[in-house]
Formats: structure tokens, sequence, C-alpha cells
């Protein structure tokens, strides 16, 4: 019997085509990969970078923040506010005293997402 001679250019043809396809696939991935290890060190120098700009920073110096004593004091005389706002969302929301600095503190709120930010 002979052989068909298109048979064997067809399968030929068939298999060069797989092959492109997996190298094709092997670009897109890998340039995918180096994309993203690039751009995540480039958004965070951008973002330190307009910080500095604007010169951002949302803590206060310890200078400025008032004695723990009061801060606690402060927290005691407005207990009503605080439940309230934990009421908001309560497995979602924390109100809690932070002493950053010797004897000088702060109230933080923490909450999840910005509707309960706004609620607040």
């Amino acid at each position: 019997m002979k052989e068909d001679p298109f048979k064997s250019s067809n399968d030929d043809f068939t298999f060069r085509k797989k092959n492109l396809r997996k190298k094709y696939a092997i670009i897109i991935v890998s340039f995918i990969v180096i994309i993203s290890v690039v751009s995540i060190p480039v958004v965070i120098y951008a973002y330190n970078a307009i910080k500095m700009i604007f010169n951002y920073n949302p803590e206060l110096p310890c200078e400025d923040l008032p004695d723990i004593k009061i801060v606690r004091q402060v927290v005691e005389d407005h207990q009503d506010v605080i439940q309230e706002i934990k009421n908001l969302n309560p497995d979602n929301i924390w109100v809690s005293i932070n002493e950053r600095c010797n004897g000088k503190g702060e109230l933080f709120i923490y909450y999840d997402t910005v509707s309960n930010k706004e609620k607040i």
C-alpha cells in the first residue's frame, strides 16, 4: 500500500499549529507576569511620591496629641456616642484608644467599607 503524501503534510501542519499555540500562550503568560511584577513597585513608588509632593501625613505629631488621660476621660464621657457608632454595624466597626507617644493618645475608629465610613 502506498502512503498518502497529503496525510503526512497535514499531520505536520497540525503539529506546527499546536506548537505555535503553546509558544503564544507561554509568551502571553510571561508578558502578564512581567507586567505585574514591574507595575506593583511602580504603583507603590508613585503613591509615595504623591504623598511626599502633597505633604500628606495623616498622623498628628506627638506634641499635638492630647494627654492619654484626657482621651480616656472623653471616651468615658461620650460612651453613648461611641456606642451609637459601634451599633451602626456591630461586627465591622471598632473604636479603641491608641497610646502612640509617651502619655499621649488618640481615638481610633476602624471600619470596613466606605458606606460605614459615611454613616459614621
